[in-house]
């Protein structure tokens, strides 16, 4: 994008499904398509389907786990050359223990246990924001952005 352009949005497509593993396969069935519309390269089609896979089951297995179960709303969208996700809950606050990526690097008895999943995330995306609610019933938003090189 050049200077004092405004970004161009492609194509923007949204899916809401209720917070259950069994809808993880089709959160991932709804991003598959979207990459295959746009015509996405297999390898970063990859990259985002497995982050936003993982981004899903975190969200079923601990923002919905001590409570009723709610809804995940994933959008994704292609501005310019970047594809960007947004997965959202209304489920618990991000646990703050695991704000911090694991030292992978330390032993695997050093390690402290969780965590994992936010890094692959990291290594697969080229930016991820994390907006954490600070109650219940508020949204908590993880934006995926992975750049497309030309």
């Amino acid at each position: 994008m050049k200077n004092g352009e405004a970004a161009r949005v492609v194509t923007n497509d949204e899916l809401r499904v209720e917070a259950k593993l069994e809808n993880v396969r089709r959160i991932g069935d709804f991003v598959r398509g979207f990459g295959r519309r746009m015509g996405l390269p297999e390898d970063t089609l990859f990259d985002i389907d497995l982050a936003v896979e993982e981004a899903s089951t975190n969200t079923v297995r601990h923002a919905y786990a001590s409570g009723p179960v709610g809804d995940i709303l994933v959008q994704i969208k292609a501005v310019d050359d970047a594809v960007i996700i947004t997965v959202t809950d209304w489920g618990l606050p991000l646990n703050a223990e695991v704000t911090l990526l694991p030292d992978v690097g330390a032993s695997l008895e050093a390690r402290t246990e969780g965590g994992m999943g936010l890094h692959l995330i990291y290594a697969l995306m080229d930016s991820v924001t994390r907006e954490p609610t600070t109650a219940p019933g508020q949204p908590n938003i993880l934006t995926l952005t992975k750049q497309l090189v030309n």
